[in-house]
């Protein structure tokens, strides 16, 4: 606490006691302009918190967080949203064969001629709609009635939105439903390829931009609340975990997307989906062309970028970044990256939040496997002169050792010294001989995971060493080493965080939009709205908000499912966790068969 006065003059004849600002203020209005002027101190008394208690609260914050699994903590921040209204069982649709049905109104009489032996016969079908006539074998057509409502304030079939939500919700388009109809022996096409795309385009892009909207905006006061937990005084500052993703692998994807999402809670607060091609303009009729004038004032382009798919993640960092304040007013300032320094680069320069200054940290499994990268490499280079593999050299066995032995030394240590040390400390272990032994950088003491410091705590011989790997590997081993133990990659790590989360989101966006299918940048923008509603809150309120832009009422039966699917996936997330602080670390990585590069695909 900290003592200020505040010296005042106000023209009051006689101020003794100081109750409320307010009566001050009334005294000095009242009071005659002859009046002679009195000092008033105003007696300040603010709180502050010290540094220490600060990190004590985060640290107490980040705890209770990381308690429970990610997806429960998501569905908790986020809420389950508005509980949708009772759903009629009358407005399930059921499918039946048209037989069974007129077998079943073979015995009911006509309200016309009181004849039994009324039929429904198939009219007029739009789509997966078809028009019911209920036909009588004297009397003729009784009475019609469509198989579907149509959409309140709208000409379309409530069961073929249904049927292409249903579609795009597991990642096929209109030929899936085209073919899934076909074989169930209900619409040789359910819908048409124009009808189908225009409903993508008019009908569920809006839809999931309104549900994702929504869910934004709550996930972002979910983000504000954990941060004022954390930090009394927090302004706009947040740490956002940054990466891009494209729809297929290389340098030739068209369509990328970009996403921040909030490191502590794993929320996602903002995305963007990028094209630098529009298949409309490479179909459509040359610029010269008659009709192209025409053609060109009803077609709308769906290229929203010119740069190449390589520059994709630092563009759409550009935007997201730049929109921050005007739609979510916070700052992402501290950036946890995967190791590629071009977007960090680029937001520095751009100086997107003006003299406040962006911070990055390393993703500490993308800096691990640059480790099983580099050596690989050198078994690679090695291959063109003195080779460094087999026997008494690199194997993959070892390489994958060395990986895991790089990455328990950062997660083991908080300082940069020590990591440094413990590394360097992987290094002489591995490259060690009976003739040349160097263990001075292994922990000390019997519990030691060196044996031969085990051995010297006990008194006991020194064993064998088990790698023997000669001197010109080992000197090629050095200076990678050197270069993954430089202070300052060390630093970036020192926070342990990861990107898991962006990767988790990526899974669930190939799911909903499969590498394998071509898509347009409105399919695209759907399925990554759906994505995101959909990791952020689960199924049930991602598909109540989805029917509600969409103006359809949910379904019964889908709330059903979807509430289930929820509990499945907080249940396996649960179980993942318990195992996670039960199992032992492991002495190898787990199997990966690409090699990780800085800004690769």
């Amino acid at each position: 606490e900290s003592e200020r006065f505040v010296q005042a003059q106000s023209s009051a004849d006689d101020v003794n006691a100081l109750p409320s600002t307010s009566s001050v203020a009334s005294s000095v209005e009242d009071a005659p302009s002859t009046s002679i002027n009195r000092t008033v101190q105003v007696h300040l008394q603010p709180n502050f918190v010290s540094p220490e208690a600060s990190r004590e609260c985060a640290a107490a914050v980040q705890e209770s967080l990381s308690s429970v699994s990610a997806t429960e903590r998501k569905m908790q921040l986020t809420g389950e949203g508005e509980k949708p209204a009772s759903v009629k069982p009358s407005e399930e649709y059921l499918v039946v064969q048209i037989a069974a049905l007129n077998a079943l109104l073979s015995e009911t009489p006509c309200q016309k001629c009181l004849r039994p032996g009324i039929t429904v016969v198939q009219g007029t079908r739009l789509g997966l709609a078809v028009k019911m006539i209920l036909t009588c074998s004297k009397c003729g057509a009784v009475a019609n009635e469509w198989s579907s409502p149509r959409k309140e304030d709208s000409r379309a079939f409530e069961v073929n939105l249904r049927s292409m939500q249903a579609m795009k919700s597991v990642g096929k388009g209109s030929t899936a439903l085209t073919d899934f109809w076909s074989v169930m022996n209900v619409s040789h096409r359910g819908l048409h390829q124009k009808t189908f795309q225009g409903h993508l385009k008019n009908t569920f892009r809006p839809a999931a931009d309104a549900a994702a909207a929504s869910v934004f905006v709550d996930s972002v006061e979910a983000v504000r609340n954990v941060y004022r937990d954390m930090d009394p005084t927090f302004t706009k500052n947040v740490t956002v975990v940054y990466d891009g993703t494209w729809m297929t692998r290389g340098h030739t994807s068209h369509i990328g997307v970009g996403t921040v999402i909030e490191y502590y809670t794993g929320l996602v607060l903002d995305s963007v989906v990028l094209s630098n091609l529009c298949h409309g303009c490479a179909l459509g009729p040359e610029q010269d062309s008659e009709g192209y004038s025409q053609w060109r004032q009803s077609h709308e382009c769906l290229k929203n970028t010119e740069v190449k798919s390589g520059r994709m993640e630092v563009e759409a960092a550009l935007m997201l970044f730049g929109r921050s304040l005007a739609k979510n007013d916070l700052h992402y300032t501290n950036i946890v990256c995967d190791g590629d320094s071009r977007t960090f680069l680029a937001l520095s320069e751009d100086a997107t939040y003006g003299f406040i200054p962006f911070t990055k940290e390393d993703c500490i499994n993308h800096v691990q496997k640059r480790m099983g990268s580099a050596l690989r490499g050198l078994i690679t280079k090695g291959k063109k002169g003195q080779p460094l593999g087999g026997r008494g050299g690199l194997t993959q066995e070892l390489i994958k050792r060395l990986t895991s032995y790089y990455g328990m030394a950062l997660r083991s240590h908080s300082n940069v010294a020590d990591m440094q040390r413990a590394v360097m400390a992987t290094f002489d272990h591995v490259t060690s001989t009976n003739e040349e032994p160097h263990h001075e950088l292994c922990p000390p003491g019997p519990m030691s995971w060196c044996r031969h410091r085990a051995a010297e705590a006990q008194g006991e011989p020194q064993p064998a060493h088990k790698y023997r790997l000669t001197s010109h590997v080992a000197a090629a081993l050095l200076p990678v080493y050197q270069r993954l133990s430089e202070p300052q990659l060390l630093d970036r790590c020192k926070g342990k965080k990861t990107q898991n989360a962006a990767e988790s989101l990526h899974s669930v966006i190939w799911s909903v939009l499969p590498k394998d299918e071509h898509a347009s940048l409105v399919a695209a923008e759907t399925a990554v709205s759906e994505a995101i509603c959909r990791f952020n809150c689960g199924s049930f309120r991602a598909y109540t908000e989805f029917c509600s832009s969409l103006g359809i009422r949910p379904g019964g039966l889908a709330l059903r499912r979807a509430a289930e699917k929820d509990a499945s996936r907080k249940k396996k997330a649960s179980r993942a966790l318990q195992a996670k602080g039960q199992k032992p670390k492991k002495c190898c990585v787990e199997k990966d068969t690409e090699d990780y590069n800085p800004g690769a695909f």
